[in-house]
């Protein structure tokens, strides 16, 4: 008689007495922290038991604890695979992609096991992460949740997940030993067949010829849509030049690049248009349709996969990307992966020219975005030929001369006015007694830069001298900007002022349009500007403009505006008066906008910008930016922090860009966290001789770090503790310099969620940080006495690398 077969049980599940005590072993590891023994044993017991899902997901756990992440996602995703209806593995696949850093990757593997749970931990995580800090409305997210989860993880790119695995399967053949030269051949021809078919890359017109891709980024639009619905000037831009460029059928596509995910998304230009269609027509009142589709956008782009760039697609920024810390070293990164020419729009060099107007950090940042652009931007689109002198002046004076072919002008003298547009559905002239009273009207943000507090001092003027029976009422319809105490303090002193003032900050266009069909004539007195949209709105609904006589306004005003300086009180206070009370000269002046002023359509915009690109495409390689590792200044030290200076000067330079791959945070005020999974720094060495480097470094915020740094065949390691900072010396030999090139490599063994010491705000997964770097030559005893002396004294600013000059030439006007 056979002796019967004792059964234990592992998690309810029923298993033989040797796989219980491979398991019993392996537990007793795990709870000891003795990895790479319990990774054995439950591998031996999935040998014999493979159908254990959950003991797949204890090899996950302690693969990962052990450091070999790529084998936990394996396991993870072997779970998964057994058990299709279990919300664990998806869960736990979340985790793994979060400790990466791989924000969007968790977000997916969320979404997979939250619509298989919707009250478990994975909708917890997925909610945070897709709202962020600030909670959505209520039943937002729900709602989001609900189709995200029926129609599946978004699809990743077909021709990019062909590149990849073709690319591995050529990858494998070259190294597999005695390899089939046939087979080699087949695969190198798929390759290079799929990169051909790749119709995301080119248009074919017409007649036959080749259109290049034209990706716009808008990254500072969406930013904008997520604390007001209505546009200003630069958010005007973007939407109607976009959606008149998709409405022509030009080949375009359009993206966002996503801060906390460090990288860029494409946007469904479903998702986009609609967006731009509720900003256009709404008003921040009627605002349950817009926080619906806002929010749901914005957590849909939020577990997208990252943009597959089309090959040599033009990115265009329509609008700013200053405020993004980590915008060029991904520029750099998909220029080397995708060579990909980055053509930015720039509006205006007002922080770095009139630093006065603007708040101390928006110009901090600003001449940071100056210091990049000039070193990453193969063209330039700018409003005005005022913008473009700017521009030009500006690069010269950094030594960033640019070729003035290579820049051009996009006038923004569209028309404005939406024919068949459905009425405003509130008429504020009646609401507030506007309707039979003339006004003048004055379209701005409220900032000092638009000279508001001069304005108020003319009116004042007029008021005695007209009395407030016989003076226009001032209409100022604008947001709210920055530094505007003094103009509200101003209404708030003069009564007859401020109740001859009427302000509205959030009005649809077809508000605006009343405003406009109504006024006696506008008003734009701003000391600056990039282009002035506000002359040309007023000039397309038949009204003339009194304008400042700066920067790029008579370019948008042209004859049909009437002009002043911008400081001279009486010059404003004349001109008030001649359109105010001669309604002859201003008829006149309306009579003569009628018959000819002529405003493009903003499809004529989007064509003139796709022309552009057209010819720019044409132009041999030797026209665009290079990528190539920048000189390094011998004998100084180089910050990766972020710039804190409010002015700029000649040979300013960010340490920033020896910065290589895309494993690095953006600029902190301290310096760069690096990402997990290693990172690496490329500097171009002006001699082939041995080298003095000296590397300063910093340890997490509340996890000791091994990390590795290496050059060449030789490594460095070492351990950081928390929060603990330290200079490593590293002795260069001239052989670790090839070409003039020395690359180093970076790698932490540990990475920390900043959430845990930022009350949630800051969710960056990081490894060690890297706050700058000191090189000279080995026997330069006067630069290596320099830096001991710089760094005993706290006195590194004063061997920074580009550092201000003794004295020069200040550029500001």
């Amino acid at each position: 008689m056979p002796l019967a077969l004792k059964i234990r049980k592992s998690s309810g599940v029923s298993v033989t007495p040797a796989v219980h005590r491979l398991l019993k072993t392996a537990n007793a590891a795990r709870d000891g922290a003795d990895w790479p023994t319990a990774a054995e044993a439950y591998r031996a017991a999935l040998d014999q038991a493979p159908d254990l899902t959950h003991i797949w997901i204890q090899l996950g756990h302690v693969l990962k604890e052990g450091g070999d992440p790529e084998a936990a996602r394996e396991a993870y995703e072997t779970a998964a695979r057994l058990t299709p209806d279990d919300p664990d593995p998806g869960l736990h696949l979340g985790h793994l992609a979060k400790t990466q850093g791989d924000v969007a990757g968790a977000a997916r593997a969320y979404l997979t096991s939250a619509a298989l749970s919707a009250d478990g931990d994975a909708t917890a995580e997925l909610r945070h992460m897709v709202t962020g800090h600030a909670p959505a409305p209520p039943g937002v997210f729900e709602a989001w949740l609900s189709g995200s989860s029926q129609a599946g993880p978004p699809a990743l790119d077909v021709a990019a997940q062909a590149r990849e695995a073709v690319a591995a399967l050529v990858t494998a053949l070259k190294r597999a030993p005695g390899h089939d030269p046939d087979a080699l051949a087949q695969a190198q021809s798929a390759a290079d067949l799929i990169a051909t078919l790749d119709t995301g890359v080119q248009t074919m017109t017409e007649d036959g010829a080749v259109s290049p891709c034209l990706v716009f980024d808008v990254s500072d639009l969406f930013t904008y849509f997520r604390n007001v619905r209505s546009p200003t000037g630069i958010q005007r831009v973007q939407i109607e030049i976009i959606t008149n460029a998709l409405a022509a059928g030009v080949s375009a596509r359009i993206c966002c690049f996503i801060e906390a995910r460090d990288e860029w998304v494409e946007i469904p230009e479903r998702i986009f248009t609609r967006l731009c269609a509720l900003s256009l027509d709404g008003n921040e009142g009627e605002s349950a349709e817009w926080t619906v589709a806002l929010n749901g956008a914005l957590m849909t782009l939020s577990i997208a996969p990252p943009m597959a760039f089309p090959r040599g697609a033009f990115l265009i920024n329509l609008g700013t990307s200053w405020w993004l810390q980590n915008y060029f070293l991904q520029i750099r990164c998909i220029k080397q992966k995708h060579q990909v020419r980055y053509v930015p729009f720039v509006h205006d060099m007002i922080p770095v020219l009139h630093g006065e107007f603007c708040p101390k950090a928006l110009i901090q940042d600003f001449i940071s975005w100056a210091i990049g652009v000039f070193e990453h931007a193969d063209f330039f689109f700018v409003n005005s030929e005022s913008t473009k002198r700017d521009l030009l002046r500006v690069g010269a004076f950094l030594g960033r001369e640019v070729e003035p072919d290579l820049v051009s002008v996009v006038r923004l003298d569209a028309d404005i006015r939406k024919p068949g547009r459905v009425a405003a559905k509130t008429d504020l002239l009646r609401r507030f007694g506007l309707d039979g009273s003339p006004f003048v009207l004055f379209v701005s943000t409220i900032e000092p830069r638009k000279n508001h507090l001069r304005v108020f001092e003319a009116w004042l003027a007029l008021l005695k001298k007209h009395g407030p029976r016989r003076t226009p009422k001032l209409v100022c319809i604008g947001h709210p900007g920055w530094l505007n105490d003094a103009i509200h303090e101003q209404l708030t002193a003069h009564e007859a002022l401020a109740s001859h003032v009427h302000r509205f900050m959030f009005v649809s266009d077809q508000e605006l349009a009343q405003f406009y069909e109504r006024c006696l004539f506008s008003l734009y007195p701003s000391f600056y500007e990039g282009w002035g949209l506000p002359v040309t709105e007023s000039l397309c609904h038949g009204k003339t403009a009194l304008v400042a006589n700066s920067s790029s306004l008579p370019e948008a005003g042209g004859p049909f505006a009437a002009y002043f300086d911008p400081n001279s009180t009486p010059e404003l206070i004349a001109g008030l008066e001649t359109l105010m009370f001669d309604s002859a000269a201003r008829a006149e002046r309306e009579r003569w906008i009628a018959a000819e002023f002529r405003p493009r359509a903003w499809s004529e915009l989007a064509e003139q910008m796709a022309g552009d690109v057209e010819a720019w495409a044409d132009l041999p390689p030797s026209t665009w930016r290079p990528i190539a590792a920048p000189e390094v200044g011998l004998g100084a030290y180089h910050a990766f922090g972020r710039n804190r200076s409010t002015r700029i000067w000649p040979a300013m330079r960010s340490g920033e860009v020896y910065r290589d791959s895309a494993n690095w945070w953006g600029p902190d005020d301290w310096g760069c966290w690096t990402k997990p999974g290693g990172s690496a720094l490329r500097l171009s060495v002006p001699v082939q001789r041995r080298l003095r480097l000296h590397l300063h470094i910093r340890g997490l915020p509340a996890t000791t770090c091994p990390y590795t740094v290496g050059f060449a065949d030789q490594t460095a390691q070492g351990e950081l503790r928390p929060a603990e900072e330290k200079w490593l010396a590293l002795d260069v030999p001239a052989e670790a310099v090839e070409d003039g090139l020395l690359v180093l490599t970076l790698r932490g063994e540990a990475s920390e969620d900043l959430r845990g010491c930022t009350d949630g705000s800051d969710q960056r997964v990081v490894s060690f940080g890297v706050n700058g770097f000191f090189v000279c030559e080995a026997d330069d005893a006067a630069a290596r006495l320099a830096f001991i002396e710089a760094v005993a004294l706290g006195n590194l600013p004063d061997i920074l690398h580009g550092r201000e000059p003794a004295a020069y030439a200040s550029l500001a006007q």
